[in-house]
């Protein structure tokens, strides 16, 4: 996982409200192929208003597409532990 798609899975993972972050549970409870759901749904919004980010979100996309559910969910615990942490 590259830090474009590390990026990318936190800043759906976590919401930044009243200067702080917090936990997007709708996003954290998702499964892997829900994740990519949501992902590509914002992807497809994001193509005409800023098509760099529409990419990172396709590599996203595509990254989540090569891992098992069990792996997916590994991933994702060990980024929101590592919010956590720091």
């Amino acid at each position: 996982m590259n830090d474009t798609i590390e990026t990318t899975l936190l800043l759906n993972l976590l919401y930044f409200e009243n200067g702080i972050y917090t936990r997007n549970e709708n996003f954290i409870e998702a499964k892997r192929r829900k994740a990519i759901a949501l992902l590509d749904e914002d992807a497809d919004e994001l193509k005409d208003i800023d098509p760099d980010l529409a990419q990172e979100y396709a590599e996203t996309i595509t990254y989540l597409e090569t891992l098992s559910d069990e792996e997916y969910q590994t991933k994702k615990e060990e980024l929101l532990q590592q919010v956590e942490v720091n």
